[in-house]
């Protein structure tokens, strides 16, 4: 009788049925329970991904999942056998009923690197905070992935649930979720904490932000304040409306660095989630307009413009799009335009920013064709995949300028994507070795030219040569002596969370007489003890208001090798002016002809 009833229901309702509860959370460990679909067959493979769309970097997440077991509807338990990191076999399975495992959190693990950048992973916080990208505790069985999914779970009664899925069901403190199939619920990450959420309303879409902030300096509100003019610009440069309904960013602030080092944001189609310094917030306020500019247009692509490889995403052997120009390319570079464009960035501040892309592209092998770098940056290419944010929206910019040259500056990047995201849309992908192809249809012959020669080929990327089209050129910059830091590199330690110095290839003659060296801890400056949080304003303060002649006095951390202990060495000098190295600064060109100024005014809305 119950084989009879559990067949009759699984007909009804043949889907994933995954439980879990914040609240028994141990040693960092969370219990995951699935009540399996039906499998017609007498072996089936349960899988965690080895990859996600959009981190680029095999992460194997089935390496933080432990105690795996497998009962059919009896509770006996059924063979399994673990085939790699990411995969269980299990026997009988036309007999499976559960599945049970315990997963590890990746921001506090003693697992071995690669370690997970923190906003592609997981935490688990008790009564604090719980970050819950679905990746990392939801699978799937081979060949079902299409099946679709309730997600059940229970938490603290102080604790509220952000997430962008729109089908739930609230009840006590159980949250039930439910999805079409697996890839719309690995791209939906949840955030469980105390709530300190802000709903904007924006172009028809519901735009969530929840912040958790482990010392409550920055709010949700501030966040809204300072994000809101960035996604009116949005809309207006989409059309005037989403093509959302609902959007979420989660952003956790911390005072700590993470294991992987780096702080950031992860996009999804639907919601970002962000790992981030907690600092000051006018200090935060320009780096939360920068990110979240450039993960909420993935809206665009590759929500509505993508290739095969996304749209039939394979979590276990990925086969990337040689399209990274077009992702993450365009998408880095429209973060910026829409700023410029409709005024939250002014010129000085936009050529600044093309500037630095143009710099740190030179750090990358310029002779690997873009679209070969795309499709091998997993394995043969992945010191290379940096410059999909560099080189990436040059290819951008100077695609944009190109169009609005070839149109009278009628049509342009944005509308490009615009009659791109009209032609695909969410639920239709494009070929990888036609999307050029198409591109060309929709617009000139000579873009065909420009991929073939810049995109496909290796030739050097004509970003001079379009910056003329709309009067920007390079001028020198003064030689006239000035007071400098010293010419130094800052970045961070992970290791330590201390600033450190880590390139003293530009330093000048006041860096020399300091006495820097490369990887020195920065510990105190004049006096003040250097944080992550506090660096901005102790140094900001020194180069505001520094004279020639006053003493800066440093303590760093120095090391005499690498595996000895740092030891506090005292710097200090007289500050003097030094000649600056000479460089070359994008400025608009005083003798600009009307056609360059009307063309300029086409791209940024402005001369």
């Amino acid at each position: 009788l119950l084989f009879i009833l559990r067949s009759f229901s699984s007909l009804a309702d043949n889907q994933y049925h995954f439980s879990v509860d914040l609240t028994k959370c141990e040693k960092d460990k969370l219990l995951i329970e699935l009540i399996a679909p039906d499998v017609n067959a007498s072996e089936v493979v349960y899988r965690l991904p080895k990859i996600v769309p959009g981190t680029y970097e095999i992460l194997n997440f089935g390496r933080f999942v432990s105690e795996f077991r497998a009962t059919d509807s009896a509770g006996v338990e059924l063979k399994i056998e673990r085939i790699d990191v990411n995969g269980w076999k299990i026997f009988k399975a036309d007999k499976l009923y559960k599945i049970t495992y315990e997963v590890e959190d990746s921001w506090d693990t003693e697992i071995k690197e690669p370690y997970v950048f923190e906003p592609a992973g997981s935490n688990f916080e008790t009564g604090r905070n719980f970050i819950l990208n679905t990746h990392c505790l939801f699978g799937y069985l081979e060949n079902m992935t299409r099946l679709s999914y309730k997600i059940s779970v229970t938490h603290p009664a102080e604790f509220y649930g952000s997430c962008s899925l729109t089908d739930v069901v609230y009840k006590d403190n159980v949250d039930v979720y439910t999805v079409s199939d697996y890839m719309q619920l690995q791209d939906a990450p949840m955030m469980y904490a105390v709530p300190d959420t802000t709903v904007l309303n924006i172009g028809g879409a519901q735009i969530l932000i929840s912040v958790y902030s482990q010392n409550k300096i920055t709010t949700s509100k501030f966040i809204a304040e300072n994000i809101s003019e960035i996604l009116l610009a949005q809309q207006e440069y989409l059309g005037g409306n989403l093509p959302i309904r609902k959007y979420a960013y989660l952003i956790y602030l911390t005072p700590n660095s993470g294991l992987s080092g780096a702080s950031g944001a992860l996009e999804h189609s639907y919601s970002s989630v962000y790992f981030l310094p907690e600092m000051e917030q006018k200090y935060l306020a320009q780096t939360i307009r920068d990110v979240s500019a450039h993960e909420f247009f993935h809206i665009v692509t590759p929500l509505n413009i993508h290739a095969e490889q996304i749209g039939n995403f394979n979590y276990n052997d990925p086969e990337m799009s040689k399209h990274l120009w077009l992702y993450e390319g365009t998408t880095e570079y429209a973060s910026g335009l829409v700023q410029i464009k409709y005024g939250n960035m002014n010129v000085k501040e936009f050529l600044k920013v093309i500037e630095s892309k143009i710099a740190g592209a030179k750090n990358y092998n310029d002779s690997i064709p873009f679209t070969v770098m795309s499709a091998g940056c997993l394995k043969k290419y992945k010191d290379q995949y940096g410059n999909v944010y560099l080189k990436g929206s040059l290819i951008g910019m100077c695609l944009d300028i190109k169009l609005r040259s070839l149109s009278q500056g009628k049509y342009g990047l944005q509308e490009l994507m615009s009659e791109l995201s009209k032609t695909y849309g969410k639920d239709k992908s494009f070929k990888d070795d036609e999307l050029f192809a198409q591109i060309v249809k929709l617009t000139y012959p000579e873009i065909g030219d420009f991929f073939k020669s810049y995109v496909e080929g290796n030739e050097t990327l004509p970003v001079s040569e379009m910056l003329e089209l709309v009067g920007i050129g390079y001028g020198t910059s003064s030689k006239e002596k000035q007071l400098t830091m010293g010419g130094i590199s800052i970045g961070l330690n992970p290791a330590t969370n201390h600033l450190m110095i880590v390139n003293t290839a530009s330093m000048d003659d006041f860096g020399k007489a300091m006495g820097y060296q490369e990887y020195d801890e920065l510990l105190k400056f004049n006096g003040q003890k250097v944080t992550l949080q506090n660096a901005q304003e102790v140094i900001g303060s020194f180069v505001s208001n520094v004279k020639e002649g006053d003493e800066l006095k440093v303590v760093v951390g120095r090391k005499k090798s690498e595996n000895s202990k740092a030891r506090k060495i005292k710097l200090h000098s007289k500050v003097f002016a030094v000649t600056p190295q000479q460089r070359n600064d994008l400025m608009l060109r005083t003798d600009a002809t009307e056609q360059q100024l009307q063309l300029r005014t086409a791209w940024i809305g402005k001369h």
